[in-house]
């Protein structure tokens, strides 16, 4: 990962001509999308040319012409796992991302180990409705390799979609994956059209929504927001409900409190009415703590919608002590990775179906 050094000294360049935040990202991802050739979308195309323009004023300038072909030598061309362009943006728009949002991109150790809670299923139908960065479809495209399936990445903040589009198609090149791609700017909460026609017809969700964002207004057919939940995470449960086919599965990041608070004690019960309850792994603290630098509390669902075999079956609840990696500055013990370890684990994988 890149060093906050190596940023901040990235960040004085383009201060030099008074650039700042949006303006550096967007002459970054011009950098991307030259040095590996991406055809760009019509909404990416936009950003693109607005970096395009940066870079123009920086390479006129001798000396620091030279500043920006060591940073594209030394950071950008190598980086086709896109790791450091997500950095990149963390830091010089992610405030924007956490305080006006309230989602924290989820860790790519997280991420990988969630995408194995589903079942290799060619010609499926992912959905990630709140796709941040596109870690979690990234990690899937790797993980199902040369497997047909359709992804669909969705957020309501186009920037973030712009990323996750370059993130895909340079993983996607590189990796020669041969896996459709379909890109959305949509409120979930109240989604376009676009979004409305997938309801029924979704195999997968695999998701970080936004926690704890009051929803003044949801679909009528909510029955969690008819019990008076008015919070993102807690409704996002009956979207998910909406999208997926009977059968269907979600892999969700949610907040520890719905799962232990007594107030979610009636969102518990809707649920269980509604879907098989598959797993609930709770997380250790400072999972976000790399992302977003919170130590918010967060537990990995997973959710089978039900069908016409109503069957309950089996739950797995694990309680994951680490993950393999510090998470915070009171963690002593992080050789294990206890996430890992479960989904090895003959019962899980028999219960997950993987």
């Amino acid at each position: 990962m890149l060093e906050m050094k190596v940023i901040k000294e990235i960040e004085t360049v383009f201060r030099q001509f008074g650039y700042e935040a949006e303006d550096i990202f967007n002459a970054i991802a011009y950098f991307y999308v030259n040095i590996f050739m991406i055809q760009t979308s019509e909404n990416l195309t936009k950003i693109i040319q607005k970096g395009e323009i940066i870079s123009q004023v920086l390479l006129k300038d001798n000396t620091n012409k030279r500043n920006i072909e060591k940073i594209i030598d030394d950071y950008i061309r190598q980086d086709k796992s896109c790791n450091n362009l997500t950095v990149f943006y963390q830091y010089f728009l992610g405030k924007r991302f956490r305080d006006i949002t309230g989602k924290f991109f989820t860790p790519d150790k997280i991420a990988k180990s969630m995408v194995r809670m589903l079942p290799i299923k060619p010609h499926a139908l992912i959905i990630d409705p709140t796709c941040g960065c596109g870690t979690f479809l990234k990690a899937l495209g790797n993980f199902w390799q040369n497997t047909p399936c359709h992804l669909i990445a969705n957020d309501v903040d186009n920037m973030l979609v712009c990323l996750t589009e370059l993130v895909l198609k340079i993983n996607q090149q590189y990796r020669q994956h041969q896996q459709d791609i379909s890109l959305f700017t949509s409120n979930i909460y109240s989604p376009h059209q676009e979004i409305k026609s997938l309801f029924g017809k979704v195999d997968y969700i695999l998701a970080n929504p936004p926690f704890s964002l009051p929803i003044d207004s949801f679909s009528a057919e909510s029955e969690l927001f008819a019990s008076g939940y008015r919070n993102s995470d807690a409704l996002f449960i009956d979207l998910a409900l909406e999208l997926l086919k009977p059968h269907g599965r979600l892999v969700s990041l949610l907040p520890h409190s719905i799962i232990s608070n007594k107030e979610y004690e009636k969102l518990r019960q809707i649920v269980e009415n509604n879907w098989l309850l598959t797993a609930i792994i709770t997380l250790p603290e400072g999972i976000f703590q790399t992302t977003a630098n919170t130590t918010t509390r967060a537990d990995i669902l997973v959710l089978d919608k039900k069908g016409e075999q109503r069957t309950n079956k089996k739950t797995i609840f694990a309680n994951i002590s680490s993950i393999g990696i510090p998470l915070n500055g009171k963690q002593k013990n992080v050789q294990t990775d206890d996430l890992e370890n479960l989904l090895k684990d003959p019962d899980v994988i028999s219960i997950l179906g993987i």
